[in-house]
Order: C-alpha cells, then structure tokens, then sequence
C-alpha cells in the first residue's frame, strides 16, 4: 500500500492510466459482443484470415465504407499473438485511448492545481456515458482523447510559452482523422478553434484554422485514394457518402433538442454539476482581469457548447457521439473542489452525501429490481451476487472510512472517491448486466467470445 501511494503521488499520470486501465478493462467482461459493434468482431477475425487491408472487410469481402482501418488493425494486431480475437482484444485499444484520455484530463488539470486535474479524473469515471462508451466499443472514444489531447498541447504550449506544440496539435488531428474519418478531426479542431476565439489570439486562430484545414484535404486525399485502390469508383462514391454528406443527410427526426436534454443527461451527475458551475461562474467570465482559474472555465465552456452545436446539424444523434464533452464537463464539475468560496457549499456538501448513501441507494435499485421481476413478463437480471457483495462490504467500511478520515486534509477527495468506486459497482453488476441481458434477447447474431486473449 505504501508502494502504491508513492507511485501515485510521484508518477500520478502512470498510476492514472494503469489503474484506469485496469477498471476498464474488467469493465468490458461479458460473454458476447452485441448489437453494431459485432461488425467490429468480424472485421477483426476477416483481418486475421485474409490480412491486412486498406479499409475493414465485411460479411461478403467486400471492404466496408463507414469505418477507416485504424482500430481494426489495432485489434488485429493484439489478437494476432494469440490467434484470435478475444472480448479483452476487442476492447484493448478503447482501454488503453480512455485511460489516456484520464491521463490528460488530469494534466490539464494540474495546469492549475493538481486537485483540479484528480477531481476531473474521478468526476470522469463517475460519468455514465463515458463507462457505456468504452464498454461498448463506441470510436467516439476515439475523438475523445485527441479532442482532450489537442486542446492539453494548444493550452499548455501557450501557458508554458511554447508555440512548437501547435505541430503536435496538427498530428493529434491527422490521428483523429485516422481513426473516425473527417468527423474524428473535425470535432477537435473546432474545440481547439473555439480556444484561440475566445482567449482573443486572432493570429493563432488564423493560422490554425488554415493548417487545420490543410490537414483535413491530406486525409481526405488519402481517404480517397485508399478507396480507390480497394474498391474502385463505385466504393470511392460509398466512402465520401458515408463519412461525408451522408452523416449530415438521414432519415431521422432532427431533434435539434437532444443534446441540450435526454443526450446530455446520460452523462449524469458529472453534466449537471458541470452546468451548475457554468451558470454560476458565467457572470464572471469577460472580466477585464478575470483569473486564470476562470479563463479556464471559459474556454471549457466553449469546449462544451462547440461539440454539443457540432453535432445537432447532424439528424442522426446519439449520446456516445458527444463523448467529446467528458474531459470538458469532468473538470467543470470538478471545480467545486478548487474554488473553496461559499458560492459551492451546498452543492459540495450534497454530492459528498451522495456518494456517502450511494450503497445504501445502490442496494435498494437491487430490490426494486428483484421485486419488479416476480411480476414482470421480462425481468431485469443484475448480477445480484456482484453488485450484493460490492455495496454491503462499501456499506461495511463506510464507519471506519469515516472516522479515520474525519480531520484528514484529503476528506473529500475520499470521500468522492468512495461513491465513485460504489458507481464502478452498479455500473458493472448491475447497468451493464441488465442492459447486457436485454440487448441479448433481441440480438439475433450475437458474437460469443473468450474473455482472455488465450
């Protein structure tokens, strides 16, 4: 324990990602892959038997137009030692992409305080969108890490007075680009964008935007040029509809409104904290001398409002494709934590007592569960013996937690820290298990797989 603590406070971004890491990884156990990610499944095994290739193959051979080849040949190449493609090579590469975005949200962070960058963190994993993200291989995680990435270099090479960053920020684009097609730069560049706006560097902004848009015609010259070789003209075509024009254009409802209600509230406590902080710092933002701190807000505001109008042009809208906004909303909530005034009390001290009862709570969804299952047609199945065992032993160790840590400096980090492992919990035995169980009574070609890689 004592080793542990000393990898965590002096090498806090190693610690960050292998703990994380680690959480995500037992997160992504279940005994099938289901729904639109079972493509994924066999894009990975097609690459096993047929090789590598310019874009994924599917069902038929024939190359598929939605997705680049990126995290196919990712999952192929951690499954290739193996011989086959397990649900933890699956998910390898969503973990190691999610922990790394940890790693930066908590540098970005300590950029300020390093209590700001370790809430944000825990605040993050405290997200439910960002959990089912990852557990269900959305490559939205993806554009999360280099959206957090790139906005990390143009601030801190700008806080640290080093403008060389803005041609790392070029690469985490080309990487976004790589791994989601336009809209994987796109989303990015224009959190980025919004920072050189509202932080009033005009000549950065120009400059970015211009070499921003130098990278996006690359990768779309090389976009098409992989298509051709593969499919020809008729594939090009599918390729440009597909990750161009045609995310735009679809036969969905618009519902301009989705990301502003239901879509931003999957991303629970974390999004409504982070909005609570918004509305009451808001006023402060233009000041003249405004503190760092409070720039700070601002540009993760705009972060929060760019991605969120980016992606209602879009008629199709699902919570996972504004997965973008995790870092963003992660340390606006976290703020609660840096600015000790009184304006943040109340909302400290419920969420405190939140995560003090989120057990208890956690042990009572259990026995509405069981109870709606003696009268429902289909019943919920949670992994009562998971879930059970979690809660009651956190419900065990609250007393002690409490007493040892009652004067402790670090109290509240704790204590947070406590309801985020209790939501770890619920997240695993019992919302993933019940959606899991669900989803596979109407799956009609689920993909059973080995959890190990052997």
């Amino acid at each position: 324990m004592k080793r542990l603590k000393e990898v965590a406070v002096n090498k806090p971004c190693s610690f960050i990602f292998i703990m994380a890491f680690t959480v995500l990884a037992i997160l992504q156990y279940k005994p099938a892959v289901l729904n639109y990610t079972t493509r994924f499944v066999d894009f990975a095994q097609y690459m096993l038997q047929h090789g590598v290739t310019l874009f994924p193959i599917a069902d038929d051979l024939q190359p598929y137009p939605d997705y680049t080849v990126l995290n196919t040949l990712l999952v192929y190449l951690v499954s290739l030692p193996f011989g086959r493609v397990s649900i933890l090579s699956m998910g390898f590469p969503f973990c190691v992409a999610a922990a790394l975005m940890l790693v930066f949200i908590y540098k970005l962070g300590a950029l300020h305080e390093k209590k700001w960058g370790a809430y944000g963190v825990v605040f993050a994993l405290f997200t439910w969108s960002f959990l089912d993200g990852v557990n269900s291989l959305a490559l939205d995680v993806y554009p999360a890490l280099f959206t957090v990435m790139c906005f990390y270099l143009a601030y801190s090479g700008e806080v640290h007075k080093q403008r060389f960053r803005l041609l790392l920020v070029l690469a985490g684009l080309a990487l976004g680009f790589a791994f989601r097609g336009p809209i994987g730069l796109i989303g990015p560049a224009s959190v980025v964008a919004s920072y050189y706006l509202l932080s009033r560097q005009w000549r950065m902004l120009v400059v970015f935007s211009l070499l921003a848009g130098l990278v996006l015609a690359t990768g779309v010259a090389v976009l098409t040029w992989a298509a051709y070789v593969q499919g020809g003209d008729a594939f090009l075509q599918e390729v440009l509809i597909m990750q161009g024009l045609g995310r735009f254009g679809s036969d969905h409802a618009p519902r301009y409104y989705f990301y502003f209600s239901a879509g931003l509230l999957t991303y629970g406590v974390t999004a409504v904290i982070a909005l609570s902080v918004i509305i009451k710092k808001g006023k402060y933002f233009f000041e003249r001398s405004a503190h760092p701190t409070t720039n700070m807000l601002l540009y993760l505001t705009g972060w929060l409002l760019v991605v969120i109008v980016l992606f209602t042009i879009p008629s199709s809208k699902k919570a996972r494709y504004v997965l973008s906004i995790t870092p963003a909303i992660s340390l606006l909530a976290a703020y609660i934590f840096v600015d000790r005034s009184q304006l943040f009390v109340s909302v400290r001290d419920k969420l405190l007592g939140f995560c003090l009862n989120l057990p208890v709570i956690g042990l009572g969804l259990l026995l509405l569960a069981f109870i709606y299952g003696l009268y429902a047609v289909t019943p919920l199945r949670p992994h009562y013996l998971g879930a059970s065992v979690g809660l009651i032993t956190l419900v065990a160790v609250r007393p002690w937690m409490e007493s040892r840590f009652w004067a402790h400096p670090h109290r509240e980090f704790v204590i947070f820290s406590f309801g985020a492992v209790a939501f770890l919990i619920l997240d695993m035995f019992f919302f993933n298990s019940i959606t899991y169980h669900l989803e596979l009574a109407n799956e009609p070609t689920p993909k059973f797989l080995p959890y190990w890689f052997w």
